[in-house]
C-alpha cells in the first residue's frame, strides 16, 4: 500500500507532539477511536445509518352500502387491491339488512364510506352525512378529468355544485329477452334501435297461452323506467312543488299501460320470478341487471340475449338521463385521508378494468377501452350482444327534490291503479299531483 501523510495531534500538559503514520496505522488508530466512543452500545452487523420504517397503525373503514355491495365484489374490488397498495386498511360493511342508514346517523355509528345513487342525495341530504371531498380528491390527486364528463356534471347537479362522491358504474338499460319463447313461437329476434311501437308488435306476438302457461310479452319494469327518456322529474328542486299532470306524463302512463295489456297484465307483479324463473316473459325493458345474483342463480338454464333499450320515435336512441352509483365520503368519518385513498385507488384503470370484466358493471371512466373489454371474464356474458349496452345515448342526471323518493312512490301507486282500469290517465295523475303535494305539505309542517 502506497504511504499517505497522516497528522495526528496529541495534546499532552504544556506540549503538543505530531506524529506521522501511514494509512494503514491511521485506520487503526480510527477504528480504536470509534470502538471507545461506541462503548456501551450494541449494533447489528450491517445496520449501521439504517432507517426503521414503521408500518401504519391499522385502519378499518366502514362501509354503509345503499347500493348495494355483494360480499364477493367486497373482496375482490375493494379489499383485494385495498391490501395490495395499503395492506393496513380494510374496509367492512355495516350490515344492512340489520340497520338503517338513518339509525346507523342517529345513534352515531362510525363509518366512513357509502355507495349510493346519483338520484338518492336528495332522498338523505337532511340525515347530514355528506360534504364536499373536493379537497380530499385534490390531496390523494385524483384525476377527474379520467371520468365520463357528464357523470361529473351530474355528480355536480346533486352536490350543489360541491362533489359528495365519485362515480364509478353508469346503470345503463337494455332490452333482455328469452330466445326459448321467440323460438317456440316463431317469432324474430329483437334487434338494436327498436322504438316502443315495434316493441309493442313484437310483445302482441308472444303473448299467448300454451299447455295451460300464460306467456307475456314483455315488462317494462316501473313507470320510472318507461318515463325516464322523455326526463321527467316529478318534484321541482326548487320550489318542492309536484307537476306530474304534463304531457310527458301522459305519454309514459299510456305506453306503460298499452304495453301492460298487450302482454296479458304482466305488470301485476315485478318481472323477476316470471323472467328468470318461470320463464314466461318474453322481454324485459329495465336497467343493467347483469349483476343481479338472478343470473348466476340461471346461468345454464336461461336461453338470453338483450338488445338496444327501446326509444320513443320521436326521440332515437334516447335512454334518458344518467343514473350512476358513486363512492362517497362521510362529514363523521375520522379516517378522510385514509378513506380518499382508497376512492382514488378504487378508481384506478387497474380496478375499474377487473369490474368491467367480470362483474357486469359499467365504468364511468371514458377511455374507450373499458367499453372493448365489457364481460371479457365473464361466463354469463359469453357470446353475447354486450354492445348494446352502449348505444343509447344519455343526459346529464338531473337535480332533484328531498321530496323526489316520496313523489315516486306515489306515482308508481296511481299508475298502478290506471294500469288496473281504477281511472282514466288525467284522473290518474291529477290524484298523483295532489297527493305529492300534501305529503310535501305535511313534511314541511314538520
Amino acid at each position: 500500500m502506497p504511504s499517505a501523510s497522516i497528522f495526528i495531534l496529541f495534546q499532552g500538559v504544556g506540549h503538543v507532539r505530531t506524529l506521522r503514520t501511514t494509512a494503514t496505522a491511521a485506520v487503526t488508530v480510527v477504528a480504536l477511536l470509534s470502538a471507545g466512543c461506541s462503548q456501551g452500545q450494541t449494533k447489528e452487523p450491517g445496520t449501521a445509518g439504517a432507517k426503521v420504517e414503521v408500518p401504519p397503525e391499522p385502519i378499518t373503514l366502514k362501509l354503509y352500502d345503499v347500493q348495494v355491495v355483494s360480499d364477493e365484489d367486497l373482496e375482490i374490488l375493494y379489499n383485494g387491491p385495498i391490501k395490495k397498495k395499503y395492506p393496513y386498511i380494510t374496509v367492512e360493511k355495516i350490515d344492512r339488512t340489520k340497520v338503517s342508514l338513518q339509525d346507523v346517523i342517529s345513534t352515531n355509528q362510525p363509518f366512513d364510506l357509502f355507495t349510493i345513487g346519483n338520484s338518492e342525495f336528495a332522498k338523505y341530504e337532511d340525515l347530514g352525512f355528506f360534504e364536499d371531498i373536493t379537497p380530499l380528491l385534490n390531496k390523494s390527486k385524483l384525476d377527474l378529468s379520467r371520468f365520463d364528463p357528464r357523470t361529473i356534471e351530474s355528480t355536480k347537479n346533486v352536490s350543489h355544485g360541491a362533489m359528495y362522491g365519485v362515480p364509478f358504474a353508469l346503470l345503463t338499460c337494455a332490452l333482455f329477452y328469452n330466445k326459448d319463447i321467440f323460438d317456440k313461437f316463431g317469432v324474430s329476434y329483437p334487434k338494436d334501435g327498436m322504438t316502443w311501437d315495434q316493441v309493442v308488435e313484437t310483445a302482441k306476438a308472444l303473448t299467448r297461452q300454451d299447455s295451460g302457461v300464460q306467456y307475456m310479452g314483455i315488462h317494462p319494469e316501473a313507470f320510472v323506467r318507461v318515463s325516464k327518456p322523455l326526463g321527467v322529474n316529478p318534484v321541482d328542486p326548487v320550489t318542492h312543488k309536484a307537476s306530474v299532470t304534463g304531457e310527458p306524463y301522459k305519454r309514459a302512463f299510456e305506453l306503460g299501460k298499452l304495453l301492460n295489456d298487450v302482454s296479458a297484465n304482466a305488470q301485476k307483479t315485478t318481472y323477476w320470478n316470471p323472467f328468470f324463473r318461470d320463464k314466461t316473459i318474453g322481454m324485459v325493458a329495465t336497467y343493467n341487471i347483469l349483476t343481479s345474483p338472478f343470473f348466476k342463480e340461471t346461468e345454464g338454464k336461461l336461453n338470453w340475449d338483450m338488445v338496444q333499450y327501446p326509444s320513443f320515435s320521436d326521440m332515437p336512441n334516447n335512454a334518458g338521463p344518467y343514473s350512476f352509483h358513486l363512492y362517497g365520503i362521510s362529514k363523521t368519518s375520522k379516517h378522510k385521508e385514509a378513506a380518499a385513498k382508497v376512492i382514488e385507488l378504487l378508481s384506478s384503470d387497474e380496478v375499474h378494468m377487473s369490474m368491467v370484466r367480470s362483474t357486469g358493471r359499467v365504468s364511468a371512466l371514458k377511455d374507450p377501452k373499458f367499453q372493448q373489454a365489457y364481460g371479457a371474464d365473464n361466463p354469463i356474458l359469453k357470446g353475447k350482444n354486450i354492445q348494446a349496452m352502449f348505444k343509447s345515448t344519455y343526459t346529464p342526471g338531473l337535480q332533484f327534490s328531498k321530496y323526489s323518493g316520496n313523489a315516486s312512490t306515489i306515482m308508481e301507486a296511481e299508475y298502478k291503479n290506471f294500469l288496473n282500469n281504477k281511472y282514466d290517465v288525467n284522473t290518474a295523475l291529477r290524484t298523483a299531483e295532489e297527493k305529492i303535494n300534501q305529503t310535501i305539505a305535511q313534511e314541511l309542517k314538520k
